[in-house]
């Protein structure tokens, strides 16, 4: 039915009752939807802070999986602390570096790092005012292979690069061990008490891999 044709051939009050239902439902829904417009109003933020409120809703970044090389990508051994900084912002200074012969100090921190799925921590040991060492671990213990699949890509890794390994193995772990021009790196797998993982990278001293 055409209501635009149908409504003209009223009688004048029949058109003046049905005009009266319409403003009596139009103004019962106003009535209604207006207090839900007002208490949406009254609990949204306002616009200028729409993108503080998404980024509070937003997870938070998941650490970022380091490829596998030798060094973090623009550190080399010998550098100062000042270059360190330069090249990894985001190393935090140890209160309490830990101490290794020959007077190494693991001065800067960075965590978490993923390296062969782990996440752990990768300290940089400075003597006499250069970097020596930077030493990777991570805690295994709550892997049901302890590591062991990670102990192993580090191992493939360390075979593609620089060939047949120096291994090493004893009850407090697994190494396996490489020389490259002045280089030496390892990876250790330690199961008990508490398994671990290590990759380390450091200014070769011309020791044994037992010795390392």
């Amino acid at each position: 039915m055409n209501l635009y044709r149908f409504i003209p051939t009223l009688p004048m009050a029949a058109r003046r009752h049905l005009w009266r239902g319409c403003q009596g439902a139009t103004l019962a829904w106003a009535l209604c939807v207006a207090p839900a417009q007002a208490q949406v109003r009254e609990t949204a933020p306002p616009p200028a802070q729409w993108p503080a409120t998404l980024a509070m809703a937003a997870p938070s970044p998941s650490p970022t999986p380091a490829p596998l090389q030798p060094l973090p990508a623009g550190v080399e051994l010998g550098m100062g602390a000042d270059a360190l900084r330069e090249a990894v912002p985001s190393a935090a200074r140890v209160p309490r570096p830990q101490r290794l012969a020959g007077g190494l100090a693991g001065l800067w921190r960075l965590e978490p790092v993923v390296i062969a799925g782990l996440s752990g921590a990768q300290t940089f040991f400075f003597g006499g005012r250069e970097l020596r060492r930077v030493e990777f671990v991570a805690d295994a213990s709550d892997l049901a292979d302890g590591g062991a699949a990670a102990f192993g890509a580090l191992l493939a890794f360390g075979r593609s690069t620089y060939g047949p390994e120096t291994a090493a193995n004893d009850p407090s772990g697994t190494y396996a061990a490489w020389t490259s021009g002045g280089l030496e790196l390892y990876a250790q797998r330690v199961p008990a008490p508490r398994a671990t993982v290590r990759w380390v990278i450091k200014q070769s001293e011309g020791k044994d891999a037992s010795e390392l």
